[in-house]
């Protein structure tokens, strides 16, 4: 049985704390491969800035399909947006019986875990790893003391996404955050703009 971590997000677009989030998950923990989710809507945010799907797509097979261990996943572009957590693992575990799945989200998430759809069936499913933000996030103490979430020491990533996105805007320079074929490809395709 093939252990799976599910690292689920918009990746909008990807930067390189991404792809330091994946790495660790593959070299320090039990997982045998990271599954890159890309989400077309998360239910939680506004889709203002979002690109289109195809692009994310994109994006993320050119930075993890060469890296070991590390394998994008559009299983929810064929689901109905939003997007749900519990939706995604009901399809996966349908057509992956034989895998062992774990969902990999960020500390800032689990503040908000019971508002989720059916959050307590996706505990039912599968573990939850977690990692942690750079900013303190208040956390339910009963969801933080379930004994299938697990808050790992992983590296506290300084950009976001959006922040990243806001930096574009004011035209200043991202290069330092993105991987090289990221910038060339948002600027090739002259996305956030």
């Amino acid at each position: 049985m093939k252990k799976i971590g599910l690292y689920p997000g918009t990746f909008n677009p990807i930067h390189n704390g991404h792809v330091t989030l994946a790495n660790y998950f593959i070299n320090n923990t039990e997982l045998d491969e990271v599954w890159v989710v890309i989400t077309p809507q998360n239910p939680f945010k506004k889709n203002n800035d979002l690109v289109e799907d195809n692009y994310r797509l994109e994006m993320a097979n050119k930075i993890f399909n060469h890296l070991k261990n590390i394998k994008v996943c559009d299983i929810e572009f064929q689901l109905e947006k939003p997007n749900y957590t519990i939706d995604t693992l009901n399809r996966l575990l349908k057509d992956f019986p034989n895998n062992q799945f774990t969902l990999i989200i960020g500390q800032d998430n689990l503040t908000n875990f019971h508002q989720w759809k059916d959050y307590t069936r996706i505990l039912d499913l599968v573990n939850v790893f977690v990692y942690p933000r750079i900013k303190k996030h208040d956390v339910n103490q009963e969801i933080a003391n379930n004994n299938k979430i697990k808050i790992l020491d992983a590296p506290k990533i300084i950009i976001s996404s959006e922040e990243i996105r806001n930096e574009m805007k004011e035209g200043n320079d991202i290069q330092s955050y993105l991987p090289k074929e990221i910038h060339q490809y948002i600027i090739e395709k002259k996305l956030y703009k």
